[in-house]
């Protein structure tokens, strides 16, 4: 090679050399499956509202207020408060990024940026999981926290330029449970990878639940709201999959994820990657688990007809049946027919029409009338007898002298005491 062609190589090299930057950290952004968290809660309330019309519909407004005034509160509180924790938590954490250089913090809000120096810090504490904070010497304080994807890088930073504030073994036991919580968090994203299993999961098994409930519940008890049955079995099969999900994250995370990592990070500082291929298998075989303690429950639902219990609190004071106002009743919705396997029968107290109150005199074809006394107390012979008629039972009223009839389709079911 001639001079010249040498000359020529070492310009060129050095005018592209003039051309390399120095590449900007990565941005640590809030993980996105924070909105699946906020969906499912969003579903959970359109199915609470949905209830609340169904009752408001088929009963006034200030009898469903009389009775149900801890629940539409509740209820309330809760459509509150899933409006400030998404204006407060998760929009404004949808905008926010973090980066992490040599010196300093660099916080993105949207448009604008937060600069904080490592120089600055004052403090550092660690409130629980993965939760800790930076303590300005101003005063102000940055909350992060395994929200953030990748929130060791962080932490590592810290421990590097500000070793003085914490101890080495606070340090590293921390960053271990940093990096557990990352990928715990990494790992809900595959929430629907198994597709064939989820699918039976989340729409095979719980449409599945509501049919055979259906099949065996329908051969022994009346079924007269059956829009209503159906939304109390999907709400049931609905809590169980969302509780089932969550024990066997937490199991799995406790019992197998964090102890392999553990393993992984003694005495290998930067062997922090995770195993997908054993992490797959892992949630898979699970998930299978959970579908099988699903049915198990499924199937225990149907067997003790929970379903077909429900809880009020009485509107008005019952003197004549030693019931108060106020008290919380449970209710047996399976004794809501005459001829059935869950029949009622005389004497029992019963809730029908719009939450009234009263206890069973005689069936349909039977004979009942009121019983006046003297002014002595002395019984005689009664009056006003009449035929209870077909589709109806007596039933003496909650002020224990009138006797009403009522439809048999009007009856909710059974007071347990």
């Amino acid at each position: 090679m001639t001079d010249e062609s040498l000359e020529l190589t070492r310009s060129m090299v050095l005018n592209t050399s003039t051309k390399w930057e120095t590449l900007q950290p990565r941005f640590l952004h809030y993980r996105g499956h924070y909105k699946i968290y906020l969906s499912f809660a969003i579903l959970l309330q359109i199915c609470t509202l949905a209830f609340w019309c169904f009752r408001i519909a088929t009963h006034s407004w200030g009898e469903v207020w009389a009775t149900q005034s801890f629940e539409l509160l509740f209820c309330s509180s809760y459509l509150t408060g899933l409006c400030v924790f998404y204006v407060m938590w998760i929009k404004p954490r949808m905008q926010k990024s973090v980066q992490v250089f040599g010196t300093h913090l660099l916080i993105h809000n949207g448009k604008t940026a937060d600069e904080v120096k490592f120089s600055d810090i004052e403090s550092v504490t660690m409130v629980y999981w993965s939760l800790f904070y930076l303590k300005m010497k101003d005063g102000h304080k940055h909350y992060f926290s395994a929200s953030i994807e990748r929130v060791d890088y962080i932490w590592e930073a810290l421990k590097n330029i500000r070793p003085d504030l914490l101890s080495v073994t606070e340090f590293e036991d921390f960053r271990l449970k940093l990096v557990q919580y990352d990928h715990h968090q990494k790992r809900k994203e595959w929430f629907f990878k198994h597709k064939i299993v989820d699918v039976f999961n989340w729409c095979v098994l719980p449409i599945g639940f509501m049919f055979v409930s259906y099949l065996f519940q329908a051969r022994d008890v009346m079924i007269y709201q059956e829009g209503l049955y159906f939304f109390r079995l999907f709400m049931y099969g609905l809590m169980v999959l969302l509780v089932t999900t969550f024990l066997f994250s937490v199991v799995l995370k406790k019992l197998v994820f964090d102890k392999k990592i553990e393993k992984q990070m003694v005495g290998k500082a930067a062997d922090k990657l995770r195993d997908i291929e054993f992490e797959g298998m892992i949630l898979q075989r699970s998930k299978i688990f959970q579908l099988v303690t699903a049915c198990f429950i499924f199937s225990l639902i149907i067997r003790t007809d929970l379903n077909f219990y429900s809880v009020t609190k009485l509107k008005e004071d019952v003197s004549s049946f030693n019931l108060m106002k106020g008290k919380t009743m449970i209710i047996d919705n399976r004794f809501n027919c005459v001829k059935c396997r869950y029949t009622i029968t005389d004497g029992d107290i019963v809730m029908f029409g719009r939450g009234f109150v009263g206890q069973v005199m005689a069936k349909e074809g039977e004979r009942v009338g009121e019983i006046s006394h003297d002014n002595k107390g002395r019984s005689i012979a009664s009056t006003n007898i009449q035929e209870v008629p077909a589709g109806h039972v007596a039933v003496k009223a909650s002020n224990g002298k009138d006797i009403l009839f009522v439809k048999v389709v009007d009856l909710i079911g059974k007071i347990q005491n």
